[in-house]
């Protein structure tokens, strides 16, 4: 598939997100055939096109129970549940809340916002991380728009309260920026005292690549130690990148919980410091 019917069968997906998504519906539109649809989309989103549509219903369905009055029941049926049990253990394992107790809290924040990439993105997928150049120097008003794509890897991400950190952090943290004629790719914020790893992100369609894995090289190289906070072992809401911080020789270390969400801190230690 390419990257515009790639893009047709997400537009598809966020016009009927209320309505039957079953797998074969979506290929049908496509023009492919279930297993097709299945395997490149997989390949290229790094997920499934269920864990997809699950995740972005589960994202509007906690909006709503946010700003809304509406009974759970209606949001769950709305949302395409099959009733307010099945919801509710599809949102508290990925929310680690009940809808109930989500809709008292009255904070929101995003599972997966909708893959709307513009033509600069794809571009990245198609020429993959040789052709990116990673710098030091990034600014709010780039890293904001990557934050939004890459949502899924920051546990617990209020939009707000992130832009205001964000803002105040770039001028006196080091940053690792890979990018591609001015379209971020990955990002990475580093504390300079503690070689603490405050933020990271990878745009969605280059989360198959190396660019990970090349962003803590730069940093290692700076940094005699680095750690950064993740999901937690067995936590639905991660959809993996804690397994590839783990394959880049990160360790568990403690477990803490940040804005009421759990989370672990991984540390990576300077290479043959076990040895």
């Amino acid at each position: 598939m390419r990257s515009a019917e790639h893009a047709g069968a997400v537009e598809f997906i966020e016009r009927s997100l209320h309505t039957d998504l079953r797998l074969d519906r979506i290929a049908a539109h496509t023009g492919y055939s279930p297993y097709h649809l299945h395997r490149s989309f997989t390949r290229t989103f790094g997920l499934t096109p269920h864990a997809y549509v699950r995740r972005r219903r589960l994202t509007e369905a906690a909006r709503a129970l946010v700003n809304t009055s509406e009974p759970v029941l209606g949001i769950a049926l709305r949302h395409g549940f099959g009733g307010q049990q099945s919801f509710t253990h599809a949102f508290s394992s990925h929310y680690g809340i009940s809808p109930a107790a989500w809709r008292r809290a009255k904070r929101f924040f995003p599972l997966l916002m909708p893959y709307r990439f513009d033509a600069s993105e794809w571009e990245l997928c198609r020429r993959g991380p040789g052709h990116l150049e990673i710098t030091d120097r990034a600014g709010s008003d780039l890293l904001l728009p990557l934050s939004l794509a890459a949502v899924d890897m920051l546990p617990a991400l209020d939009p707000h309260r992130h832009t205001t950190a964000l803002r105040q952090k770039l001028d006196a943290r080091h940053v690792v920026l890979a990018h591609h004629e001015g379209q971020d790719a990955a990002a990475m914020i580093v504390h300079p005292a503690t070689g603490h790893i405050e933020y990271l992100a990878v745009h969605p369609l280059l989360r198959t690549s190396s660019i990970l894995s090349a962003l803590v090289e730069s940093a290692a190289r700076d940094y005699p130690r680095l750690s950064v906070t993740t999901f937690r072992e067995g936590d639905r809401a991660d959809l993996g990148h804690r397994r590839a911080l783990l394959a880049l020789g990160f360790r568990p270390a403690p477990l803490r919980v940040e804005f009421g969400y759990p989370t672990q801190l991984l540390e990576l230690e300077p290479s043959g410091a076990s040895q």
